[in-house]
């Protein structure tokens, strides 16, 4: 890969790093008690849906068992710059513990692009390959108005297919695009005002798609493939929690596009558990990047 077209690849990964739900999976923040939020406003109307209950108890019955996640794949980014249309790929290695947060590294020809991560408490990014090398960090659900603060709340497992998508209380759904659509429940990262929806396959109930909103206007939406088992030890297979196999994220008028394309998953306590890929100061010691920018 030439120099210039490194520091591109770099460059896009920087500017989409929080701001798509598949980086999303570096900023997981540990579980919380869902509380409802606020309707998103929708043409659609009310149809002969799938009952929000029915939903709930499919949801809970593909992820509400699974605490831990290592998962290994295929990053792709796509982006359009005064340069014309570009795309690259990279190794993705994802870990998440439900009681810790979630730690991500993306890398090519064995060198690491990026970490994304978070602790549940804030969220962060870092380049160690950009020039000149950089971090940028913020605080999760402070209602700070900040771009880099609204990008950290699609960092979320839900969003992901990580932990149950489940329909906020007395919501109806809407069918919209071949999908039964609910407003989802939320916890204490809604703070700022950000909306949500799901939309379910109305007749397996499995999750397609989140879409999201911010108080600003701005957007962004997230795809979903085929589910995957996530291969649990003493759990029959039958039983194994799912995930979603590949999780596009994009965010309107930005013009890029961020996938992974999942190759394995395991409920692995021993790779997940583990404090230090959780611990910001720590990580910021071992990269030391040049730049460091906090997100207000």
């Amino acid at each position: 890969m030439s120099a210039g077209r490194r520091e591109r690849c770099v460059s896009a990964l920087a500017k989409t790093a929080a701001s798509v739900a598949v980086a999303l999976l570096a900023a997981c923040a540990p579980r919380a008690v869902d509380s409802p939020t606020a309707s998103i406003p929708s043409a659609s109307v009310p149809n002969a849906g799938p009952a929000s209950d029915a939903v709930a108890a499919s949801e809970r019955a593909r992820v509400g068992s699974l605490q831990f996640l290592h998962a290994k794949g295929v990053a792709e980014i796509r982006w359009k710059d005064d340069d014309g249309n570009h795309f690259e790929q990279g190794d993705a290695d994802v870990r998440w513990s439900a009681a810790r947060g979630c730690a991500a590294s993306i890398s090519k020809f064995g060198d690491r692009y990026a970490l994304l991560g978070t602790d549940g408490r804030r969220w962060w990014s870092i380049f160690p390959k950009a020039k000149p090398s950089r971090m940028e960090w913020g605080a999760i659900g402070t209602g700070a108005q900040s771009q880099g603060a609204n990008d950290s709340l699609a960092a979320n497992p839900r969003y992901m297919g990580l932990l149950p998508l489940l329909p906020a209380a007395g919501t109806v759904a809407q069918m919209e695009d071949g999908l039964a659509w609910f407003d989802v429940a939320e916890g204490p990262t809604s703070s700022v005002g950000i909306l949500v929806r799901a939309g379910f396959d109305p007749v397996t109930l499995v999750p397609r798609a989140v879409r999201l909103r911010w108080p600003d206007g701005s957007a962004a939406r997230v795809e979903f493939g085929e589910m995957m088992p996530v291969e649990t030890v003493g759990a029959a297979q039958g039983a194994w929690p799912r995930i979603p196999r590949r999780i596009s994220g994009s965010h309107e008028g930005r013009g890029v596009t961020l996938s992974i394309a999942l190759d394995s998953a395991r409920a692995d306590a021993d790779a997940a558990d583990r404090p230090g890929l959780y611990d910001m100061e720590a990580l910021r010691s071992r990269f030391a990047p040049e730049q460091v920018e906090e997100s207000k």
